[in-house]
C-alpha cells in the first residue's frame, strides 16, 4: 500500500501494473494547464503527443468539487479535474506513488477531496525578521506538497515597500513590491492564493514612534500592560488622521495583489478606551466605536475588490454587536493554546451567521523549540470546530514576538500536521508527523530528525509551571532581557518569574534531555539541501534554552551558590561566540534589516546574567526576593 500525504478519501488497488517511464507524456482534453511546476522530474510537459501515444490523459470533469479530482492507473493514467488546483493535487499525489513505485506502479483508483476549504499559514514578517525570497519560496513549495492553499505575510510596522514612505524603509530590511509580485506568482502557480496582509489599528508602534504620526496614538504616554511599560501601539480612532494614514497604506499594497481577500487584521488595540476615545467608549461602548473605525476601513478595502479577514479578539467579546458587520466580512477566531475555545467561539458565530475561520499556531515564538502539546491539540481543535460548525477554514499562524529568535524548522511540525489534518482529518494523523519529517523534509536516511525536532517541542514538560502563549524558560529569558534596562535588575526580574524557579532535579533533567536531543542530532543522516543548516540551528536552540535555565536558576538558594555562578560565568564566558553564530545562522536564511534589533536583546540578556553574577558575588546569599 503506498503512503500519501496528506491521506486521500478513498483508495482502491487493482489487478495490474502501469510501468513508469523515465519521462512520461500527457495529454490534455480541455485546455492545457500549467501544472507541471513540482513535477518535472518525472513529466515531459514539452514532447507533443496525442490521446492515444500519451501516457496521462487530464479530462474535465465539471461534476467534481472545486479541488476534488479523480486519479485512475489503468494502461494509462487518467486525471479528472473541475479546476486547476484539482489536477495541481493530483499531480502531487501521483508523484509520491511514483517516487514509490520507482519503476512501475500498481493499477488504482483514488478520489480525494480536502475536508476544509481555506487551508492557511501566515508568517510573521515584522518582529525584526524578514525572511529572504528564496527562504519564503522553499516555505511555499512545502505548502503545495502539503496541498495547503492560503499564504500570507504578517506585515506591520515596515517590513512591506511602502512606496509613501520611503523614509522609514531600512534597507534589506523589508519585501520590495516586486519581490511581493514574483512571491504571488510563484505561490499561484502553486496552486496557492497569496493574500496580503497588513495591520491598521492595534500594532501601529513602529508608526506611532515616528514624529510625524505620534500624535494619532490613542495613548502618547503608552501604557502599563502584562508587567511592563509599553510604547504606544494604538490609533486614535476617533482621529480622521488615523483613517488618512491606512488609505495611504492600503493604496500602498493593495493594487499590486491578485487575492480576493486581504487580511486587514485590527487586534489586541490595547489602548483603545484609555486614552483619547475613553470617553466616547464610555459613552457608546468599547464595541461601537471599535465597530465604526471597521466600518470606514471596509469601505476603503471594498474599493479594491477584496473580502476583508478580521482578527476576532476585540468582536468576540461583543457578540450582541456582530450583526453590524458587513455579511462578506470573514472572523478569523484565534488562539494559541492547547484549552482555546475553538468549539464554543465558532458555535456562536455560526448562530449569529457570521463567516469566520480558526487561527491556531505553530508556538514556535517565545518557547526556543516550540510547544507540541499545545500546537498539536490546538491544531486539532481548530480543524474541528470548522468542520462541524462550517467555517470557511484555517489559517495558521507563525509569530515572532521578542525578536524572532525560533529558527525556522521549528515551525516545521507545526506547519506539516496542519496541511496533513486540515485536508484528511483522520485519527491519529500525527503519528505520521515523524515520518513526513524525515522523508519528505529532511531526508533523513536514519529516520531520527523528525522525532528528535518533535522531543524539542515538549521540552517545557520539565518545566515547573505551565504558561500561556510561551514557556517559563523563555519568559525568564525575556524578563532577564527587559530587566537590563532597571535600575533595580535583579529585584525587577525576580518579581516576575520568582514563581518558575527550577528545581535542581528539575534543572539537572532539563540538561540530560538537551544532551541527549544534541547526540541524537549527531547521528542523523540528512539529505536535504540545507542539512547542515538546520543542524546548527537545533544546536543554537538548545544553546538559548541552556542559558535561560542558568538564569532561571541563578537566584534560587536551594542550589548551592558555587554551582549558580558557574553557570552565570558559562554564559559570560561565550557571549562573542554565540553572538557571532546568531549573526551567522540569520544571514543565512534571512535579510539583514531587523538583526541589530533582535540581537539586542540577546546582548541585553547576556549582559543580565553577568550582572547577576556580580550581584551573587557581592551579596552572596544575602537577599530576599
Amino acid at each position: 500500500m503506498y503512503k500519501i500525504y496528506p491521506n486521500v478519501k478513498k483508495i482502491f488497488l487493482e489487478q495490474g501494473e502501469f510501468l513508469v517511464k523515465e519521462k512520461l507524456t500527457v495529454f490534455f482534453q480541455d485546455e492545457k494547464e500549467n501544472v507541471f511546476t513540482l513535477t518535472k522530474e518525472f513529466i515531459d510537459e514539452k514532447k507533443k503527443v496525442t490521446e492515444t501515444t500519451a501516457d496521462i490523459i487530464f479530462i474535465k470533469d465539471a461534476q467534481l468539487g472545486e479541488e476534488a479530482y479523480k486519479l485512475e492507473v489503468k494502461e494509462k493514467i487518467y486525471i479528472y479535474y473541475q479546476t486547476r488546483r484539482g489536477a495541481l493535487f493530483a499531480l502531487q499525489t501521483l508523484k509520491q506513488i511514483v517516487s514509490q513505485g520507482k519503476t512501475k506502479i500498481n493499477h488504482l483508483q483514488i478520489f480525494d477531496e480536502p475536508d476544509i476549504k481555506i487551508r492557511g499559514y501566515m508568517l510573521d514578517i515584522s518582529r525584526d525578521k524578514v525572511p529572504k525570497i528564496t527562504t519564503i519560496k522553499s516555505i511555499i513549495s512545502r505548502m503545495a506538497e502539503l496541498k495547503m492553499n492560503h499564504f500570507e505575510l504578517y506585515v506591520e510596522g515596515f517590513s512591506f515597500e511602502y512606496q509613501s514612505f520611503p523614509q522609514f524603509l531600512e534597507e534589506d530590511g523589508y519585501i520590495s513590491i516586486k519581490e511581493y509580485q514574483e512571491l504571488e506568482k510563484y505561490a499561484n502557480d502553486l496552486g496557492i492564493d497569496m493574500v496580503p496582509n497588513q495591520n491598521g489599528f492595534g500594532h501601529m508602534a513602529k508608526w506611532l514612534a515616528t514624529e510625524e504620526f505620534k500624535d494619532l496614538a490613542e495613548c502618547p504616554e503608552g501604557i502599563f500592560l502584562w508587567g511592563r511599560h509599553r510604547k504606544p501601539s494604538t490609533l486614535n480612532p476617533l482621529d480622521p488622521r488615523s483613517l488618512e494614514l491606512i488609505t495611504r497604506m492600503y493604496s500602498d499594497m493593495l493594487p499590486y495583489t491578485k487575492s480576493s481577500y486581504f487580511n486587514m487584521n485590527f487586534d489586541e488595540p490595547f489602548e483603545l478606551g484609555k486614552g483619547k476615545s475613553k470617553e466616547e467608549c464610555e459613552k457608546r461602548g468599547i464595541g461601537n466605536v471599535y465597530i465604526d473605525y471597521v466600518l470606514k476601513a471596509y469601505e476603503i478595502i471594498k474599493q479594491y475588490q477584496k473580502t476583508p479577514l478580521i482578527w476576532g479578539d476585540v468582536l468576540i467579546k461583543h457578540p450582541d454587536l456582530l450583526g453590524r458587520l458587513p455579511k462578506d466580512m470573514i472572523f478569523v477566531d484565534w488562539g494559541y493554546d492547547a484549552t482555546h475555545p475553538f468549539d464554543k467561539n465558532l458555535s456562536l458565530l455560526k448562530k449569529l451567521g457570521i463567516r469566520f475561520m480558526a487561527a491556531p499556531g505553530t508556538t514556535s515564538w517565545s518557547s526556543f523549540t516550540a510547544r507540541n502539546r499545545d500546537w498539536s491539540e490546538n491544531i486539532t481543535n481548530a480543524c474541528l470546530a470548522v468542520k462541524q460548525h462550517g467555517g470557511e477554514g484555517v489559517l495558521l499562524t507563525d509569530w515572532g514576538d521578542f525578536g524572532h529568535l525560533q529558527f525556522l524548522p521549528i515551525s516545521y511540525p507545526g506547519l506539516v500536521y496542519m496541511g496533513l489534518y486540515s485536508w484528511r482529518m483522520k485519527e491519529g494523523t500525527y503519528l505520521s508527523l515523524k515520518d513526513y519529517l524525515n522523508a519528505y523534509i529532511f531526508g533523513d536516511k536514519a529516520e531520527i530528525m523528525g522525532e528528535c525536532l518533535l522531543d524539542l517541542g515538549n521540552y517545557y514538560r520539565f518545566e515547573k509551571d505551565y504558561r500561556s502563549n510561551g514557556t517559563p524558560t523563555f519568559y525568564h529569558f525575556m524578563w532577564a532581557s527587559l530587566a537590563n534596562g532597571e535600575k533595580d535588575k535583579i529585584q525587577y526580574y525576580a518579581d516576575r518569574v520568582k514563581t518558575t524557579f527550577l528545581s535542581e532535579k528539575k534543572f539537572n533533567l532539563m540538561q540530560k534531555f538537551l544532551d541527549f536531543k544534541e547526540y541524537e542530532l549527531e547521528l542523523t543522516e540528512m539529505k536535504c539541501n540545507d542539512a547542515d543548516l538546520v543542524k546548527a540551528e537545533m544546536k543554537q536552540a538548545i544553546r538559548f534554552i541552556r542559558m535561560a535555565q542558568k538564569v532561571n536558576i541563578g537566584l534560587n538558594k536551594k542550589i548551592d551558590i558555587r554551582l549558580r555562578k558557574k553557570y552565570l560565568e558559562e554564559i559570560v564566558s561565550v557571549k562573542n561566540q554565540f553572538i557571532n553564530e546568531q549573526k551567522r545562522l540569520w544571514h543565512i536564511r534571512n535579510k539583514s534589516g531587523g538583526f541589530e534589533d533582535s540581537i539586542f536583546l540577546v546582548t541585553e540578556f547576556i549582559d543580565f546574567a553577568e550582572s547577576m553574577l556580580e550581584f551573587l558575588n557581592r551579596r552572596g546569599e544575602d537577599y530576599e526576593i
